[in-house]
């Protein structure tokens, strides 16, 4: 399909939107909590941009194209969480090695009972609070783009664990952790791999330790600085997964499905 083709048909589709139609239409949605308990542990309710009939968050939709992706597939639904939305239950589209899902680390969380739960045991921490992760060694994602134009990558971090993606975290002295954790990465047309193949810069993790709710999104092109994560693209997809943030800076070695890897505990 033409570019210009592209543009053709997202417009009709945004006209549906705009309509007031847009639940029902097939396309790819985000996952994060939206009107329901997002952190357990003090009992906050996301308003994450998920949902397209919950305010007041907008929501973030990608038209069924599957061009740019993250991991080995792509699949549609009508709505946030599968269709389900507002979870519970959670995460019913991507949790964790499924056959969509392109995280590739850290082990990463859902909420079961009110409680959080590894998606698969015994789970990995991002990182320690207000120390730097870097990618490939605290966390990474498999990207595609087959798109005709290069792609971009926009990923966020609720370091401040309000239930919204927004602003940044300070870890004093002068250090603070946006949000926006990393903002409009490039990525080639015709990649295939790790986003950490692409040298993205390492980014500062919040100073709240728990959990944090997180949006990796890529697209057909950039959003602005500061982005909550709303957003109509023609292309590309968005996956939110509950990562795990450590309280200590004491390291220790551990093996971990057979690799060894510096864990905090």
């Amino acid at each position: 399909m033409r570019p210009n083709r592209i543009a053709i048909m997202m417009s009709l589709l945004l006209g549906l939107f705009f309509a007031g139609t847009a639940s029902g239409q097939e396309g790819d949605y985000g996952d994060a909590p939206e009107g329901v308990l997002a952190y357990p542990q003090n009992g906050v309710v996301g308003q994450f941009p998920t949902c397209v009939q919950v305010g007041p968050a907008g929501f973030v939709y990608h038209s069924p194209l599957g061009w740019a992706r993250f991991g080995p597939g792509f699949d549609t639904e009508p709505d946030g969480n599968a269709g389900s939305c507002p979870p519970p239950p959670y995460d019913l589209d991507e949790c964790f090695a499924d056959n969509d899902a392109g995280l590739m680390m850290p082990v990463p969380y859902t909420i079961q009972g009110g409680v959080e739960v590894p998606c698969v045991p015994p789970g990995t921490p991002l990182g320690v609070v207000c120390t730097q992760a870097a990618w490939g060694a605290n966390v990474d994602i498999h990207v595609v783009n087959n798109m005709p134009v290069d792609g971009f990558v926009n990923v966020l971090m609720d370091w401040d664990q309000n239930g919204a993606w927004a602003g940044s975290s300070s870890c004093g002295e002068g250090l603070n952790a946006p949000e926006h954790v990393l903002v409009n990465w490039l990525v080639p047309m015709g990649y295939a791999g790790p986003l950490s193949g692409l040298q993205p810069p390492p980014f500062l993790i919040g100073p709240n330790h728990d959990f944090v709710w997180t949006r990796f999104t890529v697209s057909e092109r950039p959003v602005q600085q500061d982005w909550n994560g709303e957003e109509l693209f023609e292309d590309g997809e968005t996956e939110d997964y509950l990562l795990a943030i450590d309280p200590d800076d004491t390291p220790t070695q551990e093996t971990t499905w057979g690799r060894i890897k510096t864990r905090f505990d």
